[in-house]
């Protein structure tokens, strides 16, 4: 009975503090997104289509930069008669967005019904960008609705592992009381993942076993290096009912270390600051249903698009975001579209994979490119090997850092090198460095696993 007293608080104080920010319509955002979910895929195909057409309309009429780039271009949002011809309306990215700022904006939004946001990526390079107050409310809706599925539900208690650190503070001039009303709404208790040191660790998992979270929620090599750190300091895991995850990639390795240290099911979302929650696992847990009422994502390679079934670039148009719409942002990660829908019986088109970033790219020493994507899972049967990071300093130099047990031998490192020399190619000199710990990126708390310093050229060389 307490519990739900407790939990039905918080729903109330989680929802006049969205009200207070400008975020209205949770609810009816959060029961659209369920109705959209179980039409067929014809009627998700039709609405999605409309709403490509109205936000290229929008952007054109409202936003300097289309208008411009369009008519340079030679093409024109009453052209937009077929899915196809999207094609021909030129991409956007991150240096698009830095560089064009203002010509973005929409005209017709003030600063009063938008807040500034910043772009993600371990990288470290981020941009502003502008986002509406409605689109703000349509996508914490809309997220809740897949947190639902996920067994989330709004009022439960959250072990939050995050790393952004602007996310964790309080607002500008909020008191005490507000902050502490706030943490009570939100339902969380938070580790700060930028930097995960033993104090700090046990010092949340004593707060977690008096908080009694449901959920566990976050970056899932942050979580996953909490739940070894419970596991070798042998420390009672906190018990949840689910383990969501999102921000990171998420190995098989850290999937089966989480559900047996902390006992749930776990879920991987794709979100990302600039077009929030994009997909989500179901309980098949086979890849991402695309969220199609928010987004068009597309799969391209190139500059052309890709049938479902191959790899390419993700590129997403947004529906939600008018103060400064995002028409085919190229967003830098690598991915695949399945050629079926899933058996669990929701039509939404399915994210089969999610490969890797644009940034992870290393070159061989011929100057060819590898996927960095396909050497961040390299070790996940070497147990002597608790966390790696590939750093490519020169055209014909590796370095890698290894995080390793105190089973690690002369013979390991003999063996990895075996299995990565290959990889990269001849003529590539790999430097082992042993560390205590690979430190994660400062802005956004991620941790990279492959980083390339070598700059290509003009021709796309090194």
């Amino acid at each position: 009975m307490k519990s739900a007293i407790e939990k039905a608080a918080r729903r109330a104080a989680f929802e006049l503090f969205n009200r207070r920010d400008g975020h209205p319509g949770i609810r009816r955002y959060l029961d659209e997104f369920n109705r959209f979910s179980v039409q067929d895929a014809s009627a998700q195909q039709a609405h999605a289509f409309q709403r490509l057409q109205a936000i290229v309309r929008y952007a054109y009429q409202h936003s300097p930069y289309y208008a411009e780039s369009w008519n340079a271009r030679g093409v024109h949002p009453s052209q937009l008669k077929a899915l196809a011809v999207i094609q021909r309306f030129g991409f956007i990215d991150k240096e698009t967005i830095k560089s064009n700022k203002e010509r973005l904006k929409s005209t017709t939004i003030s600063s009063l019904q938008s807040t500034t946001s910043f772009t993600g990526g371990t990288s470290g390079t981020q941009t502003s960008f502008l986002i509406d107050r409605i689109c703000t409310a349509t996508r914490m809706g809309r997220q809740w609705a897949i947190l639902e599925r996920c067994g989330y539900r709004i009022g439960a208690r959250c072990g939050l592992v995050w790393g952004v650190h602007d996310d964790l503070l309080p607002a500008s001039g909020a008191t005490r009381l507000k902050w502490r009303l706030r943490n009570f709404a939100s339902g969380k208790e938070t580790l700060h993942c930028a930097v995960l040191t033993p104090s700090n660790m046990a010092e949340f998992q004593r707060r977690l076993l008096r908080f009694r979270p449901d959920v566990l929620y976050g970056y899932p090599d942050a979580m996953s290096h909490f739940a070894r750190f419970l596991v070798e300091e042998k420390l009672p895991a906190p018990q949840v009912r689910s383990i969501i995850c999102t921000a990171e990639k998420l190995t098989a390795r850290n999937r089966e270390l989480l559900k047996s240290v902390f006992g749930g099911e776990v879920f991987n979302l794709y979100c990302t600051r600039e077009h929030g929650c994009i997909g989500f696992e179901c309980t098949r847990h086979n890849g991402f249903h695309v969220d199609l009422g928010s987004l068009w994502l597309e799969i391209v390679k190139d500059g052309d698009p890709v049938a479902p079934g191959g790899s390419g670039e993700i590129v997403i148009t947004d529906f939600n975001n008018l103060a400064m719409p995002f028409i085919r942002n190229r967003i830098g990660d690598y991915g695949r579209l399945a050629e079926s829908p899933c058996d669990c019986g929701c039509a939404l088109p399915m994210l089969q994979q999610l490969e890797g970033r644009v940034t992870d790219t290393l070159y061989r020493a011929d100057g060819s490119k590898i996927d960095g994507g396909l050497l961040t899972d390299i070790f996940i049967d070497t147990r002597e090997i608790k966390a790696m990071q590939i750093i490519q300093t020169d055209i014909d130099r590796v370095e890698l850092k290894l995080v390793v047990t105190d089973n690690f031998t002369e013979d390991t490192e003999r063996l990895a090198l075996a299995e990565l020399q290959p990889m990269l190619g001849p003529g590539i000199r790999i430097e082992v460095k042993k560390v205590d710990e690979i430190p994660r990126n400062p802005v956004s708390g991620k941790y990279q696993e492959v980083i390339c310093r070598v700059r290509p050229q003009g021709n796309g060389q090194p």
